[in-house]
C-alpha cells in the first residue's frame, strides 16, 4: 500500500525506471545464485528430510519469489503500456523484493553450518510429535504412520543406516534426542525413539553398519527414553517395552550370529549394548542403586506398586540381564526394607517378600500397606508372581544352541548355574507342597480371568492404553498353557541334591499326555539335559535339576 501511493505520487521517467529495475534484477539474481550454492553444498539427505517445505517457511523464500515476480509483472506492464505509475511501483518492488532476499540469505546462511540445521530439523521434528499429543496423553501409535514429518524422519534414518554414513545417523540421532517435546508428547516421542533403536540394531545386524556408532547413537536414544518416561504420570510402560526389546534385541543378535547370519563383531556390540543399558534401568529404579553416575539414578522412577510390578514382569521376559538382580530393588519399593540374602546362596526373594507382606514377620511400613492393598490377598500375590514366572520360562533362550565365546557377558552367558539362579528365583516362590495342591494351581492359573480392579486387570489396561510398537509383542501368559505346567513344576522340583522328586512326577503323571509333551518340549528347548530324554515326565525332571547347581559352594563349606 505505501509503495502504491508513493509510486502513484512520485512516478519516475522511463530511464530512470530501467537503470533501477537493472541495478534491482542483478542484486537479485546474485542473492538468488547464492542461495542455489549454499543449498546445494551443504543439504543432504540428513539435514533436510522433512522437505523443502519446512526450510522454505524458515528462511521465506516463496514470499521472496513472489514479490519479485510481481515486480517483474507491473514493470513489465508499466514500460510497454507506457504507464510511469505502474513501471514505478515495479521498481520499488523490486526494492522490496532485494529486502526479502537479504533476509533469506541470511536465515539460509544460518543453516550452513549443520549445527543450524539440526536446530531447524529439531524445532520441525518437535512440532510433528507435539501435534501428535493430545489432551489425554493417549494416541495409538498407529497415528504416527500418517504424519508426514515422522515418515520423512524415519525414512532418512533407514537410509542413512544402510548406507552406512556414519554421520548422517549421528545427527539424525541427536536430532531426536535433543527435540523439545511437551509431556503430553512423551508417549510418541518413545515410540519414534524405539522405533530408530530398532532400524540401527536391524541395519548393523543385516546391513553391516558399523556397530561402534550404531551402538554409539544407540545409548544416545536409550538414555533419551528413559528421560521422557521420567515425564510420564506412568513410567513402567515405556520402561518395561524398553526392557522387553533390549532383552529381545540380545536374543536376537545372539541367534542370528549362531546361525551364521549375522557376524560375531555386531552381535557383541549389541549384546553389550543390552547388558549395560538393562543395568541402567535397574539403577533407576532401584530406590538405593550400589553405584549411579547421574543424580537422577538416585531413588526410584515408580510411584505405586502396580507401576513396579508391572515393569517387572517386563524386564523378566526373554532371558534379560540382571533378572533377579532386580528383585532387590522390587523387594524394597514393595516393602521399605532391603532384602539382605544372596540369591546365589539360594536365598528366596520372593518367599521373604510373601513373609514381609504376609506374615510371619510382617512389616508394617506404607510401602507394605499399598502393596498388600494392590495384591488384595495371599492369593493375589501368588497369582501375580506364577503369572509373571510363566512368560519367564516361555522365553528363555534355546539352551541345545552353542554359545559363542566372543557373546559371553556378565549375565549374558551359557551357564547353567546363570539360568538356575534366575529360575529359582521363581521356583523357591512355594505357596503349595504337594501334587494335588499343584494340580489344583495350575487350574487356577489357566481358568482365573482377571476381575476388575484388581492387579493384574490394572497392569493389562495400562499395557493397552498406549501400546508402544516394538518387535517383542506382548502375549499373555494363558495364551503359553506348557509355560505355565512348567512354571507350577518347577515349584516341586527339588532344591538340592538328594530331594525327592515324588510330588513333581505325580504331578505331572497327573496331567494329560498331550499337555506333558507340550511342556517336555519346551524343557527341551530352554532346560539344560532335557533334550537328552525321551520320556517327557523325565524330561522336565531331569531339565529342573539346573535349580540344584544354585547354592552348591555353600552346601560344600557346610
Amino acid at each position: 500500500m505505501v509503495l502504491g501511493v508513493l509510486a502513484f505520487a512520485c512516478p519516475r521517467e522511463h530511464d530512470d525506471v530501467i537503470g533501477a529495475t537493472q541495478f534491482s534484477i542483478a542484486f537479485f539474481a546474485t542473492l538468488l545464485t547464492g542461495e542455489a550454492v549454499i543449498f546445494a553444498l551443504t543439504f543432504s539427505a540428513a539435514s533436510s528430510w522433512p522437505s523443502l517445505r519446512a526450510i522454505d517457511s524458515h528462511i521465506a523464500f516463496r514470499e521472496w519469489v513472489l514479490v519479485g515476480w510481481f515486480a517483474a509483472l507491473f514493470t513489465a506492464c508499466g514500460l510497454l503500456g507506457g504507464s510511469a505509475i505502474s513501471a514505478t511501483y515495479g521498481a520499488l518492488l523490486f526494492l522490496l523484493a532485494n529486502v526479502f532476499g537479504i533476509f533469506s540469505f541470511v536465515r539460509l546462511f544460518g543453516l550452513a553450518s549443520m549445527g543450524g540445521r539440526n536446530r531447524l530439523l529439531r524445532r520441525t521434528l518437535a512440532g510433528a510429535l507435539a501435534r501428535q499429543g493430545p489432551d489425554d496423553g493417549r494416541r495409538s501409535p498407529g497415528d504416527l504412520e500418517t504424519d508426514a514429518v515422522v515418515n520423512a524422519y524415519l525414512g532418512a534414518v533407514s537410509q542413512a543406516a544402510t548406507s552406512n554414513d556414519p554421520t548422517p545417523i549421528r545427527h539424525l540421532t541427536n536430532q531426536l534426542a535433543e527435540a523439545e517435546v511437551p509431556a503430553k508428547s512423551a508417549q510418541q516421542a518413545i515410540t519414534v525413539h524405539l522405533d530408530v533403536l530398532h532400524r540401527l540394531s536391524r541395519a548393523t545386524l543385516v546391513s553391516n553398519a558399523d556397530p561402534i556408532q550404531v551402538v554409539a547413537c544407540s545409548r544416545i536414544l536409550i538414555d533419551s527414553v528413559i528421560g521422557h518416561a521420567r515425564r510420564l504420570t506412568n513410567p513402567a510402560p515405556a520402561l518395561g517395552a524398553l526392557s522387553r526389546y533390549l532383552a529381545w534385541l540380545a536374543n536376537t543378535a545372539w541367534l542370528m550370529s549362531v546361525r551364521g547370519v549375522a557376524s560375531n563383531r555386531p552381535a557383541r556390540e549389541l549384546v553389550a549394548l543390552t547388558t549395560d543399558a538393562r543395568l541402567k534401568i535397574l539403577r533407576c529404579v532401584d530406590p538405593d542403586p550400589k553405584s549411579a553416575t547421574t543424580r537422577d539414578e538416585l531413588g526410584t522412577i515408580f510411584t505405586t506398586p502396580a507401576q513396579v510390578l508391572m515393569w517387572c514382569g517386563d524386564f523378566t521376559e526373554f532371558h534379560g540381564a540382571h533378572q533377579a538382580s532386580a528383585l532387590y530393588g522390587v523387594h524394597e519399593i514393595l516393602t521399605g526394607t532391603k532384602f539382605m540374602g544372596n540369591y546365589w546362596d539360594g536365598a528366596s526373594i520372593l518367599t521373604q517378600l510373601r513373609r514381609a507382606l504376609y506374615g510371619p514377620g510382617t512389616v508394617a511400613t506404607p510401602e507394605a500397606d499399598r502393596t498388600r492393598q494392590a495384591f488384595g490377598s495371599e492369593e493375589g500375590y501368588d497369582h501375580f508372581w506364577a503369572l509373571v514366572s510363566v512368560t519367564a520360562f516361555a522365553t528363555l533362550r534355546d539352551a541345545r544352541l552353542l554359545h559363542p565365546p566372543e557373546l559371553i557377558r556378565p549375565e549374558f552367558t551359557p551357564d547353567p548355574q546363570l539360568l538356575g539362579a534366575y529360575l529359582r528365583t521363581f521356583a523357591t516362590h512355594r505357596y503349595f507342597t504337594t501334587a494335588e495342591q499343584a494340580r489344583a494351581a495350575l487350574l487356577n492359573l489357566m481358568s482365573q480371568a482377571d476381575t476388575p480392579g484388581s492387579l493384574t486387570a490394572e497392569i493389562n489396561e495400562a499395557r493397552r492404553s498406549y501400546p508402544y510398537r516394538v518387535p517383542a509383542p506382548v502375549v499373555e501368559p494363558h495364551q503359553r498353557p506348557a509355560a505355565m505346567v512348567l512354571a507350577i513344576a518347577c515349584r516341586l522340583a527339588p532344591l538340592a541334591p538328594g530331594g525327592t522328586t515324588a510330588e513333581l512326577r505325580a504331578f505331572l503323571s497327573s496331567l494329560s499326555l498331550r499337555a506333558v509333551r507340550a511342556a517336555a518340549r519346551l524343557a527341551a528347548r530352554v532346560l539344560p539335559g532335557a533334550a537328552d530324554e525321551s520320556d517327557p515326565v523325565e524330561a522336565i525332571a531331569v531339565g529342573l535339576d539346573v535349580l540344584q547347581l544354585i547354592g552348591a559352594h555353600t552346601r560344600e563349606g557346610a
